[in-house]
């Protein structure tokens, strides 16, 4: 299946390139030639084939792959109102947003006896380097009439193996279309989370509770997961 879906667009853009060699229907020469070249129509150009062939191959081979190429030039903040809110939160404890480059934004939600919520953003850096931030506070909101304060405020670089998860996965054309798979519902009091994604290979935002599956779910863990 994968197959066929880089196919599709590739043939397209090179039958623009090729054309057939008068050969004869029956000749085992009749193939493709590029056009530029022979000025002759007779000749049959087997060199061409092999290109074509192996044009089509490594086609194939990138869309099975699930690979994509950058795309997206648009690194303006995500517009979520629970992302926004994280940013909120932020401003209030003099935290940066990480905003404008490579970087994806969680903001997580817990309510029961106290309101919690938490303001997480993985980024590159301007050396390129995956770097990892939480800032998060308690405040009114639940049973508990408390007064908002700040809870943790912290920060580290991301260890070259899940640099290298998260750098394939953000490549992944899939993660900025798949549907939302989800399992573990929880219960009262667990946090539910929203995740905007903004990388030069596209933009996403996906929320959800419980544990997240699929390729976004593996981006959610490893932003998640160093708490």
């Amino acid at each position: 299946m994968c197959i066929f879906a880089g196919l599709v667009p590739f043939v397209k853009r090179i039958n623009a390139a090729f054309e057939l060699c008068d050969c004869p229907l029956s000749s085992p020469f009749r193939t493709f030639r590029l056009r530029p070249i022979a000025d002759d129509p007779k000749v049959c150009d087997k060199g061409a084939m092999k290109l074509w062939h192996t044009l089509v191959l490594s086609t194939a081979l990138a869309a099975c792959a699930g690979r994509n190429v950058p795309t997206n030039a648009d690194f303006a903040a995500p517009t979520a109102p629970e992302i926004e809110r994280s940013f909120a939160l932020r401003e209030r404890y003099n935290a940066p947003k990480h905003i404008g480059g490579t970087a994806i934004f969680v903001d997580s939600v817990a309510v029961h006896h106290i309101y919690a919520e938490a303001s997480t953003v993985v980024w590159k850096d301007e050396t390129g380097k995956w770097q990892w931030s939480r800032v998060s506070e308690i405040g009114p909101g639940g049973l508990l009439p408390i007064e908002r304060k700040m809870e943790s405020n912290r920060d580290r670089p991301l260890t070259a193996l899940q640099s290298q998860m998260l750098d394939r996965l953000i490549s992944d054309h899939r993660l900025y279309s798949e549907k939302r798979q989800m399992t573990d519902p929880t219960g009262v009091g667990a946090p539910g989370h929203v995740m905007s994604i903004v990388t030069p290979f596209g933009r996403t935002t996906v929320s959800w509770d419980g544990r997240l599956k699929g390729i976004s779910g593996k981006v959610a863990d490893i932003v998640l997961g160093n708490g």
